[in-house]
């Protein structure tokens, strides 16, 4: 009786997680614009995958037909997985006849701001993009604050072509977007959105006799404080009342920047599809793999990692999300040879590195 109870109790368990896997592959066709809570779903993809893993290897042991369940659900999203985790079979065949290398670094400030408890890194990634003959970099939460680090030392110690859009600009301080280039810029703008300190900003590059276009994006975060990070972690609120308004904030916040993110990702897309030059597309999108956002910006767009990335790679260094949210991606002009994420702690985000094989018109 127990044992049937027990078995019972399972099953019913493998059905709900499963139903959870596959909502997870419908919340990338719902525009969190319209309905924000699906993008919820999303983000627990990792979660309900290992569950799912979990009881499929759980019936097979048991020699149970039930392990169907698992398996289907599995199966439905073969095509989402590939986005998280890649096997090394088949990679880097032409990596040395790479013609362009690309970097995108949310650099986190260069952590000059006056609150960082850890000491500045904009020497620390001026020398690393040296050191790497990287081509081109776009970087995310640029800053440059007067007597530690200015636009002007970041120009003449790199040697490169640059564009840069402040968000934020006082008179001691500037915090933005920024493109650098070992090839000449030609052209330049950006994309505005509003009621953000969000942005996106693109270059138009002479690459030898053709012209590419670069988009550098920072999409609508979460903007979650330490207060909220300890409720979610640690519960530290004595009382019901307490509990109640965090969690709130939480979900405002949340559906704010879902909200947000939505109408910033169908902006970008719109003015890609006016674009008549090869494109690559960088940035933080503070979303993951399994999202709405994703889903759109690459639907004329390959993903760098999944044609050349290895392993499992996640970006944001921080505590969580603990998955890939920075990304690299690239129209059919290019052909990514190499992708990796180097280890290197300068920011709360390790940076994101494509090698191409650039097909010339």
């Amino acid at each position: 009786m127990l044992r049937k109870i027990l078995h019972n109790l399972l099953l019913i368990g493998n059905i709900i997680v499963a139903l959870g896997l596959i909502s997870c592959y419908l919340s990338v066709y719902i525009s969190p614009a319209d309905f924000w809570f699906p993008a919820i779903i999303g983000l627990l993809y990792p979660f309900f995958l290992l569950a799912n893993l979990a009881y499929l290897i759980y019936w097979i042991f048991r020699w149970r037909w039930l392990f169907v369940i698992p398996l289907v659900a599995i199966a439905m999203g073969a095509n989402h997985l590939n986005a998280f985790v890649q096997l090394p079979f088949g990679k880097g065949k032409n990596e040395k006849k790479a013609n362009l290398k690309v970097m995108s670094y949310n650099v986190n400030l260069f952590r000059l701001q006056s609150w960082s408890k850890t000491k500045p890194t904009h020497n620390e990634v001026i020398k690393y993009i040296k050191e790497n003959s990287l081509d081109i970099v776009c970087m995310q939460e640029f800053y440059v604050r007067e007597n530690k680090f200015t636009e002007e030392q970041a120009k003449e110690q790199l040697g490169m072509y640059s564009h840069i859009n402040y968000i934020l600009q006082r008179k001691q301080s500037g915090y933005g977007m920024a493109i650098f280039s070992k090839y000449p810029i030609v052209d330049s703008g950006e994309i505005i959105f509003e009621n953000s300190f969000n942005s996106c900003i693109y270059a138009d590059i002479k690459v030898n006799s053709d012209t590419i276009r670069v988009y550098n994006n920072h999409l609508q975060s979460l903007r979650l404080k330490e207060r909220n990070f300890n409720f979610l972690l640690k519960s530290e609120f004595r009382n019901e009342s307490n509990k109640y308004n965090e969690l709130k904030d939480i979900l405002s916040r949340v559906h704010d920047a879902f909200d947000k993110r939505a109408f910033q990702v169908d902006k970008v897309a719109k003015h890609m599809k006016n674009c008549k030059y090869p494109i690559i597309l960088c940035g933080d999108f503070n979303d993951s793999p399994i999202s709405y956002t994703y889903k759109t910006l690459t639907q004329k767009l390959n993903d760098s990692y999944k044609e050349a990335g290895v392993g499992l790679v996640y970006t944001y260094a921080g505590l969580w999300p603990s998955y890939r949210i920075d990304y690299i991606l690239h129209s059919e002009d290019f052909e990514a040879v190499s992708f990796y994420s180097p280890r290197i702690n300068y920011s709360d985000h390790y940076p994101v590195v494509a090698k191409y094989l650039f097909k010339k018109r």
